[in-house]
């Protein structure tokens, strides 16, 4: 009986494995996500906002915060389907990640080896890092989606060419949404563009491949007013850090810069020892061009990218220094040494992550975003309760972070006015605005905050004053207006 079921269990192909693999980090995965609406990126929740406002065919000021970037074009059908539902949005790239997951093993297997697929796709779903970007629906995940499948793309149609066939129009518009996500997402129509150089199938082909990836990326780039979304020049240190611990509201402790500066100083010594090797492959290419493009903005995003990097080119230098004589632990102790180690700070990071959640630990962005909102329910009961059917107390916000404001609130919302010349004109500006939320330590609104700080207090009253930010209240402009349906958000 036990030789029957260990016959059948070792007849069941590899891949069959594979996917209960998957199957079971999925699972776990959605415990550690976030089922409410905080948390999020600001692109991603522009992104839903608009595909939302387009599927209810409702009216809504989401264009004024500016132009969404492509990551729209991929959660549509998602979202069309479940409008209003984030958590659906978030499944969604769940299966897009673990989707992901399988193409970097099949990558990785046919460059280098089997081992080092499965370690280094084992650790990239492992960290708590992929976690925070999978939960707040952040660019990461969706870039080394568009890595991947602009590689496939590109094996495709040098398979079967066609000029001006489908496989070309696919991999202009992966370009067009990799460009538009972040920085770092140039790095996948670079990596084409000298595919083309070093290896085209005719000059015919080849100029249009030029022209049509310069088209799109300019197009990308005006679009979206290039990367308004992200903030610039970060460290790169408490990015690197957010690997192995997790995302801290704390980022400049001195344990984790020192984790950060060793994360960086290895893998600069990966890239710089696999570069050959990297450079001749397109995905080890677009990994490599996104590591050095992406320390504009080293975000989270950035961080992604990184750490893929970091996993799918360091594997094969230990693997490759561990062969030899002898058994199991000679030729593979550093390496199994190294796994058990990072697997384990890698599940303690999730593990505070999911207890963060289940306590409603937020950020501290968020929690000024969450106070708004609970005055923004309290101002809809009142209204609500108001049975003359004439009009109502105006509710309108201008936020620093619209998208994510709107969301949470269910109320009208706009981006920042302009700062103006003094705090007369700022005010002028102000006269529909009955709340206003921002940080006023972003060297951007600098001048807002100081002519926000001129006006009196019967003008502007600090609602509160936290470390995410500032909330004002402009009580002089709640003048009454007629009743309105609010925009159908969840």
């Amino acid at each position: 009986m036990k030789t029957f079921g260990i016959n059948v269990l070792a007849r069941i192909p590899d891949r069959y494995w594979g996917y209960l693999a998957l199957a079971a980090w999925g699972a776990g995965a959605l415990l550690t996500l976030r089922s409410d609406t905080y948390g999020l990126d600001e692109g991603a929740a522009r992104a839903l906002l608009l595909i939302w406002s387009v599927a209810d065919q409702v009216a809504s000021g989401v264009m004024t915060f500016g132009a969404p970037d492509f990551r729209a074009l991929l959660l549509t059908p998602v979202a069309m389907l479940w409008t209003g539902n984030v958590l659906a949005a978030k499944v969604f790239t769940l299966l897009l990640l673990a989707a992901t997951a399988r193409m970097f093993y099949l990558w990785r297997e046919r460059t280098a080896s089997a081992e080092c697929a499965l370690l280094g796709t084992g650790l990239l779903l492992l960290s708590p890092l992929t976690l925070q970007q999978l939960d707040s629906l952040a660019p990461g995940a969706f870039l080394l989606f568009v890595f991947l499948a602009g590689a496939f793309f590109d094996q495709a149609y040098r398979t079967a060419p066609r000029a001006f066939g489908g496989w070309y129009f696919a991999q202009l518009a992966t370009a067009a949404i990799s460009v538009s996500l972040h920085p770092a997402g140039l790095a996948y129509p670079l990596a084409l563009l000298w595919s083309w150089n070093r290896n085209p199938i005719d000059k015919p082909q080849q100029r249009q491949f030029y022209v049509g990836i310069s088209l799109v990326v300019v197009f990308s780039l005006a679009f979206g007013a290039g990367w308004s979304n992200l903030g610039w020049f970060q460290n790169p240190l408490g990015t690197l850090a957010q690997i192995t611990l997790g995302s801290s509201f704390d980022s400049a402790t001195t344990g984790r810069l020192l984790l950060g500066l060793f994360t960086l100083a290895a893998l600069v010594g990966v890239l710089l020892h696999q570069i050959s090797r990297l450079w001749s492959d397109f995905v080890g290419r677009a990994l490599l061009i996104g590591s050095l493009l992406g320390l504009v903005s080293a975000d989270g995003s950035w961080g992604m990218i990184a750490l893929a990097a970091l996993l799918y080119a360091g594997f094969p230098i230990l693997l490759g220094r561990s062969t030899g004589n002898g058994g199991f632990v000679r030729q593979r102790g550093i390496v199994l040494l190294l796994l058990i180690i990072l697997s384990t700070i890698f599940m303690l990071g999730d593990k505070t992550r999911y207890q963060n959640n289940q306590q409603g630990i937020l950020a501290p962005e968020d929690q000024l975003i969450q106070l708004l909102a609970e005055r923004a329910g309290a101002f809809k009961k009142v209204a609500e309760a108001d049975e003359d059917g004439k009009a109502v107390a105006r509710f309108r916000v201008a936020s620093q972070w619209p998208g994510r404001t709107m969301i949470a609130c269910k109320c009208d919302t706009l981006p920042l006015p302009p700062a103006a010349k003094d705090a007369e004109a700022q005010l002028k500006m102000l006269q529909s605005i009955t709340y206003l939320m921002f940080d006023p330590q972003d060297g951007r609104y600098a001048t807002l905050a100081r002519n926000l700080a001129l006006l009196g207090g019967d003008v502007a009253e600090t609602v509160a004053l936290q470390h995410g930010g500032v909330i004002i209240h402009f009580p002089k402009h709640e003048r009454a207006e007629p009743k309105s349906t609010p925009l159908p958000t969840q």
